[in-house]
């Protein structure tokens, strides 16, 4: 439980904490870090799709599968799969301890109930079709192909088929040889196969409704379902993925507790007393498995070690940290939505694709550039996610069955087969089979169901969800869905057939698409024009506010409709990455960097979200007046010229804040004992300074501590450690080119000082690197409605004594004359990014190389040089400066001269060979006392050095045709004076 828990404002300010402190997220040292929320699919639901990927698990699988993420209600969640075979068969896949096992699904139906091949034939024929067309042929085949698979393994009754799997799959459950093969056959059903459901005989329905979509998909009845599509989606929430996770680790260290046990009973058994509970703490003693380290290490890590995958699709990138640079990018972390570490190594854009299905759920707009585009998204302002478990789940339920019965529904009753579509369609409420129903009967049944929502003593959870997808020929697979359970996605939207004072109903992403909903604005997709029997569908719901479909961040845009739409998705990136206001516990809050800016100040343009989220105490910006200079020669593209005085003033100044830590624990061996204390050494009688003593002094008091406020730069002290024993001291200096000024010291440990930490404020910079938030509006505004606005606006300008059209006279600066037009004046919310131009442009002629290339490195803090490309290439030949160009990419990069074969042409072969002569001077093939060497080129292709050539060229062109020659291409060059 944690201690911030419930308590006011007051009190977590008492406590040097947030005042609007919200919580949700793990310090890991000294880190914030959350769980992020991952898409997996929809729990409970049979989808039905193709992959090329399925043919990879054999020769028989072809490319069709039905498949269903079961999850318990503990959050643990096994999926299932049902594979088509070209033999027309299918088999059930499921997957135990990382491995994936397949079994003949007619076994698996026949272990579930006792039941005959008759039976089961009828219940396949009659979901198929049994009005004697093609679709109930090719039933009926695909039945008998499956009821052929149990006889070839000689398997006809239940007990039977239980003792099969019960035999193969014993060592991987590692269950206790007393069970019988029958008992570990149900269990694996149990735990394995369906595992939302409890009763044999609901599995048993749901697996013949796999089969049959399967088989109309096969058959091409219907179309497949996208999984990537958000209608067959939700989040896996940070609780239950720690749940699941904690739960493993529990079974793990049980499965230990019982290895010693039985080892303790055949080892000394005359020693073991299983009522001693001292007996017991020496079991749990030598079972030390550290299960809270292990939660520890993921959520510092993100890395999830797991025996069974917990049905994942990934290992890594569980966690970040929330950073809070800004109040901005700290609340986007709480609401973004990422696809997983797996999409991101994919090459396909499908996944990335933004589907009408996400319509209300994820904003269109909110989702950075590069790599994650498209993958790392986020919820819109109204969206919600359910996280409530039903405490009375079975008598809800039961309840949403009796009403379902009482308007038309047919109850589902053990080994009696249902109606096929399209005349019935079958009902599920998560992922069990209650019945069926007549299909004209169905709307009106998921209307009444609606209507029930809205009351709050109805029994019917208001979070329900009710997706009836209507029979279309070649479409989606008929029925009605429901769903009650946690982590689905919901959004209000108004019911018009109910009261104006109760009509908010939830609504999630799968019922969305089968819903008519139309929009306040007026947009009624030509429904208000057309009357009743027309054919067109009547809207029944209506949207709340036309800006519920973007995230919170893009709700602080003012005016977002009038922007370009990179625009909006720029500002969504750019105001994460402002200076601001992150925090307000500043003295106290030991982070090893942050922003603060120092002028900070409410935009006067701003939205109701403001309000909603508390912007105003952790402001991102400044207002500042700007003049817009048009149709002269004064206007710049994409950037601005500051007045020096209000710089010089302090507008936009920033401040950056490090923390240096010195431990002393670290400084002197192990075992060695605290012999390392701060001190200066002439305070504590130790050796003197020297000629340095006296300047140490000014940034070193005697306790060894920097003074607060002192200035410090490249290479001076902050910091001194004084050895007892060697009476030795040892100066900590500032790194970095950044000029910085001690902003507090805070001392952690015992009397010994065994721990300091240094928080170091850097000083502000010269240079701003931002440009005013961008707002590109219309250029033209029609109706009146906008001539009314600028009526209004320009009359209260002249009543405060300014220009009717918000222009002003000004004089330039360098003549000191009146200039002829009148500008545009206006305040602009200015956002200073936190890059600045110090910390990006460097200018180098030397430096260190690439060992491989010799080429320049990249990197401000390695001394690198700043990337030369394409563009800036282009730039310098447009400008005719050839020579700037030459000095660039090649006398300040990587120059070099190398000997070249005039006559062959090649830059490898010519090598220094040494030719041995007499002291005569006549060439000697005996290496005498009296002979001499003598070195030259030589060609070796050629054999001769008289055509070797000096050539200046970048080395890395010479690199390339050594890289080409081992690929055996020769790359030759022809030499002119």
């Amino acid at each position: 439980m944690c201690h911030l828990r419930d308590l006011t404002q007051k009190q977590l300010v008492a406590r040097k904490e947030e005042s609007l402190e919200m919580g949700g997220y793990f310090i890991c040292n000294g880190n914030e870090r959350i769980i992020r929320l991952l898409i997996v699919p929809m729990r409970n639901y049979v989808m039905a799709y193709k992959r090329s990927s399925f043919l990879n698990r054999g020769v028989l699988y072809t490319d069709m599968a039905t498949y269903i993420r079961c999850v318990r209600p503990d959050q643990s969640s096994v999926s299932v799969k049902v594979h088509y075979l070209v033999t027309g068969s299918a088999n059930l896949a499921f997957v135990l301890r990382k491995e994936e096992f397949f079994i003949p699904v007619a076994i698996i139906l026949k272990a579930l109930v006792e039941v005959s091949d008759k039976e089961i034939f009828e219940r396949l024929v009659a979901m198929g079709g049994s009005d004697g067309k093609n679709e109930s042929q090719f039933s009926a085949q695909r039945a008998e192909l499956l009821l052929r698979e149990t006889r070839r393994f000689g398997l006809f009754t239940r007990p039977q088929c239980l003792a099969f799997l019960g035999s193969r799959f014993r060592v991987m459950l590692d269950l206790p040889d007393r069970l019988s093969d029958v008992a570990v056959g149900e269990k694996l059903l149990r735990d394995y196969v369906f595992v939302h459901l409890t009763r044999p005989v609901d599995k048993f329905n749901l697996l013949i409704y796999m089969i049959v979509k399967l088989f109309a998909l096969v058959d091409g009845m219907i179309m497949e379902d996208n999984p990537d599509s958000l209608q067959h989606q939700e989040l896996l929430l940070p609780g239950h993925l720690l749940s699941s996770f904690t739960k493993e680790k529990l079974a793990e260290w049980l499965s230990r507790t019982r290895e010693l046990i039985l080892r303790e009973l055949k080892d000394k058994p005359t020693s073991v007393h299983l009522d001693d509970m001292n007996f017991y703490r020496k079991i749990f003693d030598k079972n030390s498995v550290p299960i809270g380290r292990k939660i520890e290490y993921f959520l510092n890590t993100g890395n999830l070690v797991t025996r069974t995958g917990l049905d994942l699709s990934q290992a890594q990138g569980y966690t970040v940290v929330a950073e809070k640079l800004n109040w901005f990018r700290f609340l986007s972390h709480f609401r973004s939505v990422h696809r997983g570490a797996y999409f991101m190594q994919l090459r396909t854009t499908t996944v990335r694709k933004l589907l009408p299905e996400s319509w209300g759920f994820l904003c269109p707009v909110h989702t950075p550039d590069g790599s994650p585009c498209g993958l790392l998204n986020h919820l819109t302002k109204a969206c919600s996610v359910i996280t409530e478990v039903l405490d009375d789940y079975q008598k809800v339920q039961a309840i949403i069955s009796s009403v379902l019965s009482t308007i038309g529904m047919i109850p589902s009753v053990p080994m009696v087969a249902h109606p096929p579509p399209p005349a019935y369609i079958t009902v599920f409420l998560d992922g069990k089979v209650l019945g069926c129903m007549r299909s004209n009967a169905v709307p009106a049944a998921a209307g009444y169901l609606r209507l029930l929502k809205l009351l709050p003593d109805s029994g019917v959870p208001a979070h329900l969800a009710v997706g009836y997808v209507p029979y279309v020929e070649g479409s989606t697979y008929p029925g009605l869905f429901m769903w009650m359970q946690p982590a689905r996605m919901v959004r209000p939207v108004k019911q018009l057939a109910a009261d104006a004072e109760n009509n908010i109903e939830l609504i999630g992403p799968f019922e969305q698409v089968y819903m008519e909903i139309r929009c306040p604005d007026g947009g009624d997709a030509g429904r208000a024009s057309q009357k009743l029997g027309s054919g067109v569908p009547i809207a029944t719901h209506e949207e709340i506010y036309p800006t519920n479909m973007l995230s919170v961040i893009a709700n602080l845009t003012p005016w977002s409709e009038y922007n370009q739409s990179p625009r909006n998705m720029y500002q969504c990136q750019m105001g994460k990455q402002t200076m601001g206001v992150p925090m307000h516990s500043f003295p106290y809050r030991p982070d090893n960097k942050m922003y603060r800016l120092q002028t900070p100040q409410t935009p006067i343009a701003r939205t109701a979200t403001f309000e909603d989220y508390c912007m105003d105490d952790f402001s991102t910006g400044t207002n500042a007046i700007v003049a817009v200079l048009a149709y002269t020669g004064y206007d710049m593209e994409d950037a601005m010229i500051i007045n020096k005085s209000s710089l010089e003033r302090g507008f936009a100044h920033a401040s950056l804040y490090k923390t240096e830590q010195i431990d002393l624990t670290s400084l002197h061996a192990k075992g060695d004992g605290i012999n390392n204390v701060f001190g200066r050494a002439d305070s504590r009688g130790g050796k003197a300074y020297a000629a340095r003593s006296k300047n140490d002094a000014n940034f070193v008091d005697e306790d060894g501590l920097p003074f607060i406020g002192t200035p410090l730069k490249e290479g001076d002290p902050y910091c001194s450690v004084y050895n007892k024993v060697t009476r030795a001291v040892k100066l900590h200096k500032l790194k970095g080119s950044e000029p910085a000024c001690v902003d507090s010291v805070t001392v952690i440990g015992t009397e010994n000082d065994e721990v300091q930490k240094i928080m170091v404020g850097a000083l502000k910079g010269e240079f701003i690197d931002a440009s005013p938030f961008q707002v590109t509006t219309a250029n033209k505004k029609n109706g009146k409605r906008s001539k009314t606005v600028v009526d209004e606006f320009g009359e209260q300008l002249v009543a405060a004594g300014f220009n009717y059209h918000g222009t002003e006279v000004m004089y330039s600066g360098i003549f000191g004359t009146e200039m002829p037009c009148e500008i545009y004046l206006g305040p602009v919310y200015y956002q200073r990014l936190r890059h600045m131009v110090s910390d990006k442009f460097q200018v180098r002629s030397t430096g260190p190389v690439n060992n491989l290339t010799r080429q320049p490195v990249k990197g401000r803090k390695l001394g690198g040089g700043i990337r030369f490309g394409e563009m800036e290439r282009d730039s310098m030949l447009a400008h005719g400066t050839a020579f700037l160009l030459f000095d660039r990419l090649h006398t300040c990069s990587d120059y070099h001269t190398t000997d070249v074969c005039s006559q062959c042409g090649s830059m490898i072969s010519p090598l220094m060979q040494t030719l041995k002569t007499s002291r005569m001077g006549a060439p000697s093939s005996f290496d005498t006392p009296l002979s001499g060497n003598r070195r030259r080129m030589s060609c070796k292709v050629c054999g001769t050095g008289k055509g070797i050539e000096k050539v200046a060229m970048p080395f890395v062109l010479k690199y390339l045709a050594a890289e080409l020659a081992a690929m055996n291409i020769k790359l030759t060059l022809k030499l002119s004076e």
